[in-house]
């Protein structure tokens, strides 16, 4: 049964037998047993979780989700109302056992008329930003990122933060240094983007891996420089709390 909601060893035992000649029967003697297991199979996920952004700059009237192929699309999945910029609608399809020859179709149509479909969609779970038509790189009219990215810094550095910049890896302009809340040790603030800024769009329409670096008041100045566009908690480190090559931490502080 599909499902739709809004917001995954064989034992061989070989046993040996005795054998014997003549009148005289020598005791049987034992093979020990042996077991074989079989190889584990590869689990498949069976429950697809999408969570869809609109970045058409209005609003969806219609939203479908189901297998390519079907002439049944199911229920308008957009709601009553529709939905609008900034706005997420999450889906969730169980495809039970038939999960892995599974494709599935999302359809969409804004108020303005203009109707896109992405028809190999795969059972995971991911972020899906249906694009405008004049957005378009490609035949794709959907992205596999989130339309927003959230960042909550945390200075653990045990000392006050002076600078702090994210920019495009590779670019030679920081942009603004954004150091407001976190400026004292255990501060925290908030680095939100509402869309996908110029700068870290590509030529190809792809996006640009983000550096994060930051500066502190003793002049210790560290970065890390795949940061991806999402929402992510961010601690700011200090030196000697560095065990690796990587300069912050991910998660909430203790």
């Amino acid at each position: 049964m599909k499902k739709f909601m809004t917001a995954a060893a064989a034992v061989i035992l070989l046993a040996g037998c005795g054998s014997s000649t003549g009148t005289a029967e020598p005791a049987a003697t034992e093979t020990p047993e042996a077991t074989t297991e079989a190889a584990p199979k590869e689990e498949v996920q069976t429950v697809g979780e999408y969570t869809v952004y609109n970045s058409t700059g209005e609003s969806i009237t219609e939203l479908y989700l189901y297998p390519t192929g079907s002439a049944d699309k199911g229920e308008n999945l957009a709601g009553d109302h529709g939905f609008k910029d900034a706005h997420a609608v999450g889906l969730t399809y169980d495809a039970g056992d038939k999960a892995a020859d599974t494709a599935l179709t999302l359809e969409f149509t804004t108020e303005s008329g203009y109707n896109a479909k992405f028809e190999t969609l795969h059972i995971e779970t991911a972020p899906l930003t249906l694009l405008a038509a004049d957005a378009l790189t490609g035949a794709t009219p959907l992205a596999f990122q989130a339309s927003t990215a959230k960042y909550t810094i945390y200075n653990k550095t045990k000392e006050n933060v002076t600078e702090l910049y994210m920019y495009a890896t590779g670019s030679s302009d920081k942009g603004e240094n954004l150091i407001d809340g976190a400026k004292e040790p255990d501060g925290q603030q908030v680095i939100e983007f509402e869309s996908v800024p110029e700068w870290l769009v590509k030529e190809d329409g792809s996006l640009s891996p983000i550096t994060l670096e930051f500066t502190t008041e003793s002049g210790y100045t560290a970065s890390f420089t795949t940061l991806s566009y999402e929402v992510a908690p961010i601690q700011l480190i200090s030196e000697d709390m560095v065990t690796g090559a990587t300069k912050i931490k991910f998660g909430l502080p203790e």
